[in-house]
């Protein structure tokens, strides 16, 4: 006896199911029951191969009968389909056992019922249509005395009851179920043989074999549409080079499209060294010294410069760290990044804002972008370097030459101290006490102050519980605020 498989001989006893020998190939580890011997009676009435037939052979007598477990496993048309193309016997009866009143199966019966499926109604209740399905399926040899082949569709463990049972009845069995990655099995349970259906690509999934060879046969197509097209490619290129004369004395002869190769580099090459010539000759024109950093220091001043000089929008203090970055590399020559590397300093710019007291640095929303704002601490440092700001008129507090005239500009400038504080804090509420200390160093006032110059009554915390744009906790003895819709 030899694999049907891979025609080895080396096979082991592998059970004996229905009084019928299994084995197994020890080469390949295909599955496969012993053929029955041929009758000496059919041998005797068979055609000889020399004798010449003139009749057809008729196709197998008999049906195959789908029994489907909706509750448990939904098939479309396509799998419907490729499951009567697996079977010997044509496809002509299919039962679907569910509890129809279940509201998800609302639409999937009338599916069912135009595509000829008659539907058996079950109650409610745990494996109730699997005992439907059993009871039925047990007596379908009975009720349909020609079928032959009968396909389980479930992938309930309680079904494989049935499927002994209709292999009892001399009926072929196909047990169908559903395996990850939308993948489903037909196990023919007679011949143990598998094969696996793509619910997905709507597609049968083939063996590593036939799928090698057809990856292969794909490959050769592919292989032969280039070489055809590469051939008819020179030969329009052959009568291009004739026709043209692009083919000038050569040492060589070279085809067309290194021509075009040799010509297009050295026209890059020729472009390159004239742009390096201009520019060193624009450079050596202009004899202009780009300012150095020596130090840390020296570049955080620099930067807090070129932040503050960047114009925004009002109530705003934060800038694109790119748009900073480009400014810095117009005015150094080197992008920050660089200078921090010359400097023996990190050069991962998120991480030197994030970690430098003189900044505080957040992502843009909806974006990997980040935004860098100068430390409230050190605003007025800034400005002071920068700009010399009139004396504000009506002895009003002023920073930034704006002026409090309004609660709502409070409440902003408030916003503002309280963003720069919490870029770093992961719930977003700081202390009032710490507001204030804050909005003392940059306005010069205190809030209470500030509330009685804008004749408002209340104290500090009675102005933050009537605003909608503060949220307000207590934790322990002390009350902490945060920006509305901002935790």
């Amino acid at each position: 006896m030899k694999c049907p498989s891979c025609g080895s001989t080396s096979l082991r006893k592998n059970g004996r199911p229905n009084n019928r020998q299994r084995y197994r190939c020890k080469d390949c580890g295909r599955q496969f029951m012993a053929h029955l011997p041929t009758s000496k009676i059919g041998q005797e009435i068979s055609v000889s191969k020399s004798e010449p037939t003139t009749l057809s052979e008729a196709p197998k007598a008999g049906i195959a009968i789908l029994l489907l477990d909706v509750e448990n496993l939904k098939i479309d048309i396509n799998t419907e389909q490729f499951l009567a193309s697996i079977s010997e016997y044509s496809l002509q009866v299919k039962m679907a056992f569910a509890n129809w009143k279940n509201s998800s199966l609302s639409k999937y019966d009338a599916e069912l019922f135009e595509r000829g499926y008659q539907l058996i109604h079950v109650p409610e209740g745990k494996n109730s249509a699997d005992a439907q399905m059993i009871s039925m399926g047990a007596a379908i040899g009975r009720q349909y005395s020609d079928a032959k082949a009968v396909f389980v569709c479930s992938s309930d463990w309680l079904l494989t009851h049935l499927c002994n049972s209709l292999q009892n009845q001399g009926l072929i069995v196909y047990r169908v179920r559903r395996q990850p990655d939308n993948i489903l099995s037909i196990e023919n349970r007679n011949t143990l043989e598998v094969r696996d259906y793509s619910l997905k690509m709507a597609t049968e999934i083939p063996p590593l074999e036939e799928f090698v060879e057809q990856i292969q046969e794909l490959l050769q197509v592919e292989n032969e549409s280039i070489s055809r097209r590469s051939s008819e490619l020179s030969i329009i290129a052959s009568l291009l080079e004739k026709r043209c004369e692009i083919s000038l004395v050569r040492e060589s002869k070279q085809s067309l499209s290194q021509v075009f190769s040799e010509e297009a580099e050295i026209l890059v090459a020729k472009n390159i060294a004239t742009e390096f010539v201009e520019n060193e000759e624009n450079i050596q024109s202009k004899g202009v010294d780009l300012p150095e950093i020596n130090s840390r220091v020296e570049f955080e001043q620099e930067v807090m410069k070129i932040i503050s000089n960047i114009p925004v929008k009002k109530n705003q203090i934060f800038v694109d760290l790119n748009l900073v970055d480009e400014k810095f590399m117009a005015i150094f020559g080197e992008d920050m990044g660089q200078v921090l590397k010359d400097l023996k300093i990190n050069n991962d710019l998120e991480n030197f804002f994030k970690f430098s007291p003189k900044f505080r640095v957040k992502k843009k929303p909806k974006s990997k972008e980040y935004q860098v704002a100068i430390a409230a601490q050190n605003i007025q440092t800034v400005n002071s370097q920068i700009i010399s700001s009139p004396e504000p008129a009506e002895n009003l507090p002023t920073v930034n030459s704006q002026i409090i005239r309004s609660p709502k500009e409070l409440e902003q400038a408030l916003v503002n101290i309280i963003e720069v504080l919490a870029a770093h804090d992961p719930h977003g509420y700081i202390c009032i006490s710490i507001i204030g200390t804050e909005f003392k160093k940059q306005y010069r006032h205190s809030i209470t102050t500030i509330l009685k110059q804008l004749k408002l009554s209340g104290k500090f915390l009675d102005f933050l519980k009537s605003s909608n744009a503060f949220n307000l906790k207590k934790v322990g003895k002390k009350y902490k605020v945060a920006i509305a819709n901002q935790e």
